[in-house]
């Protein structure tokens, strides 16, 4: 069962960091376009900003998960960094409790967004705006799965203290 959770996390994981990726190279190659835009002699496009706050939400759907998984994403060193060890678990499980909670009570709303917003389309794309709204589900999906996954011992180290304690 365990090698079974795995192998689903990794999968999970390896969609995450490739949405993540994705989403961020869009965001950057729109701002690229809207920088040349500013330059006299290239044409502007009028689709650019609306481009750039769909990357934005999908950066984050994609990534929020992942941070959840490494013990980034609900962390307050300050409280928790003083702890001893045990301390420290008992803490982030806790958190890791309150996530999965919060997320799962959430997800019945975030259905009733995206299933109202059917029909819906972008006005300077003129594009379906379901595949964006379905990020609404994928936020609090990727939580409760990632927190799932660290109640069952799968989490990850996270990096190390950036200074904010000292």
């Amino acid at each position: 069962m365990r090698a079974l959770i795995g192998a689903v996390l990794l999968a999970v994981r390896t969609v995450c960091r490739i949405g993540t990726l994705t989403a961020f190279a869009v965001l950057v190659g729109v701002v690229v376009v809207q920088v040349l835009g500013r330059v006299p002699g290239v044409p502007t496009v009028p689709w650019t900003e609306e481009v750039a706050r769909f990357a934005l939400v999908y950066l984050v759907g994609f990534s929020c998960g992942l941070a959840v998984l490494r013990g980034e994403m609900v962390n307050v060193d300050l409280f928790v960094a003083p702890l001893p060890p045990r301390g420290r678990r008992v803490a982030e499980r806790l958190s890791d409790i309150v996530v999965l909670g919060f997320s799962l009570a959430i997800l019945p709303g975030a259905w009733d967004y995206v299933a109202f917003s059917a029909g819906e389309r972008a006005r300077s794309l003129d594009v379906p705006m379901l595949p964006v709204y379905a990020v609404m589900l994928l936020i609090p999906g990727a939580l409760a799965f990632f927190s799932l996954v660290r109640l069952l011992g799968f989490g990850q180290q996270g990096s190390p203290a950036h200074g904010e304690t000292t």
